[in-house]
């Protein structure tokens, strides 16, 4: 059972201690539609029914009182998403930037090399990021919990609050959409690299943060049957848009004694897209093992440092050896897959002969 499944503990906590949804749910870390959801189903009663959030209210807290929108839905219970959109439905202006900036100030970038390389790395994959006054907005939007794991443990430290929503792709799917406000510092997202800079591929720690963090995004790890034996068969590739970057990394990787293919796959008029896909590989399986060594040190997606764990615990198994194992991590990312509400990933470390780095959540 998860904390938040917990009736005596959303009893304690909502009753007894007085915190409103918002509060529990920052206390279990978990989204406010989580415990909502939660204290339904539980058949907990609310305190009293949340009042009609008109546009008086909204100016007496927002323009008279200067609450923050946080401020606001804590008090309103409810979340930020919703006084953001009333406040664009009333037609009532937003505070300026310096004012939100004074009211919850953003600590500036550490400017650590390795930390750069790797959120550098997202950006280059499928985090985005735009000018936001002074600050700088980071997003993204998933069907996964552990790609919000990997946002949160990337930008946490650095901004008053990440916040989910489920929302829609432009193709119409439902997605968590989870964003952020970033201190000026972080201006070297703004614009997606069209290639890794120098310095990274000239430092090989550096390089290799980098690629963690661009695999997290665009990586996988194939874990597969052998067809002509029983032995396992496990591959890692990226495939993406960005020709110019993958044939860096094969380049990189070529010069680190790993033997790298690079391809095209298909071109862009073949699937309705924008640009033609390319893909890196490593088939080998010393390369493979020998690079889930070295990216398990720095990467922060769950599935895929399972996956770098099983592959240095397993590689040499049989097939049938692991099957099983496999079934219940597949049947595990199946039950956290997006379904109206939130569910964060749980899975089990693999210790390895070579490393218990790469943080397994517990």
């Amino acid at each position: 059972m998860k904390k938040y499944q917990d009736p005596e503990l959303l009893e304690k906590l909502y009753w007894r201690e007085g915190l409103s949804i918002n509060q529990v749910a920052k206390k279990l870390k978990v989204s406010h539609s989580v415990i909502f959801y939660w204290m339904k189903r539980l058949g907990i009663p609310r305190r009293h029914r949340r009042p009609d959030i008109t546009k008086s209210l909204l100016e007496e807290l927002y323009i008279k009182k200067k609450l923050s929108m946080y401020k606001i839905a804590d008090l309103l219970d409810t979340t930020y998403p919703t006084i953001w959109k009333k406040l664009k439905k009333f037609d009532i202006k937003s505070r300026t930037i310096s004012e939100a900036n004074t009211e919850y100030p953003k600590p500036l970038f550490s400017n650590d090399l390795i930390e750069k390389a790797y959120i550098l790395g997202l950006r280059t994959g499928d985090i985005s990021a735009k000018k936001n006054g002074r600050q700088i907005m980071v997003y993204t939007s998933t069907t996964h919990s552990a790609q919000f794991k990997m946002f949160k443990d990337a930008f946490e430290k650095y901004t008053h609050r990440i916040y989910v929503y489920i929302g829609t792709t432009p193709k119409g799917n439902k997605a968590w959409k989870i964003s952020c406000n970033l201190h000026e510092s972080f201006d070297f997202l703004e614009n997606k690299p069209n290639q890794i800079p120098k310095w990274i591929i000239e430092n090989d720690a550096v390089f290799y943060s980098f690629l963690s963090g661009y695999s997290d995004c665009e990586g996988n790890w194939d874990i597969q049957k052998q067809t002509e034996s029983k032995k396992i068969r496990i591959r890692f590739r990226i495939s993406s848009g960005d020709k110019i970057v993958l044939y860096q990394i094969k380049h990189k990787l070529e010069s680190l004694n790993f033997k790298a293919r690079f391809y095209l796959v298909r071109k862009a008029s073949e699937y309705d897209y924008n640009k033609d896909l390319y893909c890196l590989e490593l088939n080998y399986k010393e390369d493979v093992v020998n690079i889930s060594k070295i990216l398990l040190k720095f990467s922060k997606h769950l599935e895929k440092i399972w996956k770098m764990q099983f592959i240095l615990k397993n590689s040499d198994k049989n097939w049938f050896d692991v099957k099983d194992e496999i079934e219940e991590f597949k049947k595990q990312i199946k039950q956290t897959l997006l379904d109206g509400k939130f569910s964060m990933l749980q899975l089990p470390c693999h210790q390895s002969a070579t490393t218990n780095e790469g943080g397994c959540s517990q």
